[in-house]
């Protein structure tokens, strides 16, 4: 009877979505050097626009535009809010500003010189 082998298991493929193949990683994909040079880029970019276009031209056709669409919605959308806001407030401002009449005498700045001085005296 001749000796058997054993058998070899099948070899599987990598699964579905598996990283197949690590790499090093170098500057570039560390994440800060790669928003440093987007960041760049997009200076640069807006840089060259300006000296295509002229400070004048660009801010008319560009910045104005990009501000028209999305500061006046934004500024429609929270103004009602902020008022509301604002008047519901009221009380408790009017509060703070008795408050902070009601300490601002004369006396209540001597107290609080007098505490300063002893405590800078305690330090020496």
């Amino acid at each position: 009877m001749a000796a058997r082998r054993p058998r070899r298991t099948a070899k599987r493929g990598p699964s579905k979505g598996a990283v197949t193949h690590r790499r090093q990683h170098g500057l570039l994909d560390v994440l800060p050097v790669r928003t440093v040079f987007v960041v760049v880029g997009v200076v640069g970019l807006a840089a060259l626009g300006v000296a295509l276009f002229g400070p004048r031209r660009f801010r008319d056709e560009v910045i104005r535009p990009i501000s028209a669409a999305t500061f006046v919605p934004i500024a429609a959308a929270v103004t009602p809010q902020a008022d509301r806001v604002w008047e519901e407030t009221r009380p408790w401002r009017d509060r703070v500003a008795r408050i902070l009449a009601s300490i601002n005498t004369d006396e209540v700045r001597e107290h609080l010189a007098e505490q300063l001085k002893d405590w800078i005296d305690r330090f020496r």
